[in-house]
């Protein structure tokens, strides 16, 4: 064979190999995987075109796991604030512990029984305002990385410790997960998912200045446990010698707590503001512990190690994590107004607690949203404010309504680690995904806003 049509064979193979990396994947429930594209689908098969077959080919949706996309694009965003509407939980995804679906976009207005979201994957969708928990409000924050999608994205110490599966890590024996993420913005969130049995136990090591197997010299740990968090510092002298724990290392307190014994699972949320050192850690949406480092440096390191103590093995499985900018302003939660019945009395029927970005507290009723601009009408005046100064909006009436299940629901995850679920009704002439749920009725969903979309959610083991 002349050397010519070597290379050829060879630029052919890289080629495909590129264009295969950049096609969506279908997964089988016994395993199997094919790479290729959704050309169409019914409430009982999925048709789909792949390279490795010779024609359009239909498979039974029973032998579907799921369909992962390869990153997700979306457009950047026109709007100064984006509306997180957070649904309350199905059945299953209470016995399952799972949060409820969210879905994100510009908030156009509220109504009675309806409020109106604008999107760029699905449109202007109406929403079932008695199916919604609550919203929050947040200025646009980048997303800086969302995984993992790939084996490679984090480095496993020893290579073995950690097994990636199904965009997930899972813990075969004591070691580290490390990432380098190059660079850090000055105030940044990391959020993940943990599920474990038996007993919780996790450090969550940040601020470090490398990505090794080794004791970073400069460092933030957290060391969870099942009823114990706390906080150290390690940071190099300034004649560089190995790392140090200053004050013997301890930021704050030593607390103890239930957070994570009545759990298996649970999203965590670290915030981090490296301009004024303050720290804090959420459990779903439970404070567990906020620092403030009151010894400069604060540490900027821009890698993140996730292990066990050190001679401890608990088996834990991580997903669904995600680095984004953050404004700075921490979650706050209306369980926490009976603290201070004073200054943030109950609200009366119509009124609605408005939560403000400074932490101001308002009662009143959302008179109108157009143009950005919220009115609101308030016990002593009304008022108008730009939507990104709202904070949470408590949507919640006394009786509210849960999604009922049924045969055909999907579950579709969006690149920040959160998901809707609808059934799926089929797919238009343009590709779109069209889906049907008591939370918005019937809409069109762009495959691009997802990362992957789940099957057979209701199945029997």
């Amino acid at each position: 064979m002349k050397i010519t049509a070597v290379i050829a064979l060879f630029s052919l193979a890289h080629q495909l190999s590129a264009i295969a990396e950049e096609l969506p994947t279908l997964h089988f429930t016994n395993g199997d995987r094919l790479q290729g594209q959704l050309l169409r689908i019914d409430d009982s098969q999925l048709v789909w075109n792949s390279p490795a077959l010779r024609k359009e080919t239909a498979f039974h949706l029973d032998s579907i796991e799921s369909i992962t996309f390869p990153s997700p694009s979306s457009p950047p965003p026109t709007t100064d604030h984006i509306a997180h509407i957070r649904f309350h939980p199905d059945l299953r995804q209470q016995n399952d512990h799972l949060p409820g679906d969210v879905i994100e976009g510009e908030l156009l207005g509220i109504q009675a029984q309806t409020l109106q979201l604008q999107t760029w994957y699905a449109g202007e969708l109406s929403l079932n305002r008695n199916m919604i928990q609550d919203m929050e409000i947040s200025d646009v924050s980048p997303l800086l990385y969302y995984g993992p999608r790939d084996a490679k994205e984090w480095v496993s110490f020893p290579s073995d410790a950690w097994k990636f599966s199904s965009h997930s890590y899972t813990l075969q024996e004591s070691g580290a997960l490390t990432k380098n993420f190059t660079s850090l913005p000055p105030r940044y969130s990391f959020r993940f998912t943990a599920a474990w049995k038996n007993r919780f136990n996790l450090q969550i090591v940040f601020g470090a200045d490398s990505a090794t197997e080794h004791n970073p010299d400069q460092c933030y740990m957290i060391a969870l446990d099942n009823g114990t968090s706390y906080l150290q510092k390690r940071i190099a002298e300034p004649q560089n010698n190995p790392g140090i724990m200053q004050n013997g290392g301890m930021i704050g307190e030593y607390k103890r707590d239930q957070a994570f014994r009545s759990k298996e699972k649970s999203e965590l949320k670290l915030f981090v503001d490296t301009t004024t050192g303050l720290i804090a850690l959420y459990s779903d949406d439970t404070l567990i512990q906020q620092w403030n480092d009151l010894d400069p440096p604060f540490l900027q390191g821009p890698c993140i190690h996730l292990r066990q103590s050190s001679g401890q093995f608990h088996r834990i499985t991580l997903s669904s994590m995600r680095l984004s900018t953050w404004d700075g302003t921490l979650p706050s939660s209306d369980e926490d107004a009976p603290l201070h019945a004073i200054e943030n009395p109950q609200p009366a029927e119509g009124e609605q607690r408005i939560i403000l970005r400074n932490g101001d507290a308002v009662l009143g009723k959302v008179v109108d949203i157009r143009g950005s601009k919220i009115a609101l009408k308030t016990r002593f005046n009304e008022m108008k404010l730009p939507v990104s100064r709202i904070k949470k909006l408590a949507l919640t009436p006394p009786e509210y309504d849960e999604r009922l299940l049924q045969n055909g629901d999907v579950r579709a995850w969006f690149p920040d680690g959160n998901s809707i679920t609808f059934r799926l009704l089929g797919t238009s002439p343009e590709g779109q995904l069209i889906g049907e749920s008591q939370h918005f009725g019937k809409a069109q969903f762009s495959p691009k806003a997802f990362t992957r979309i789940d099957f057979n959610l209701y199945r029997q083991p």
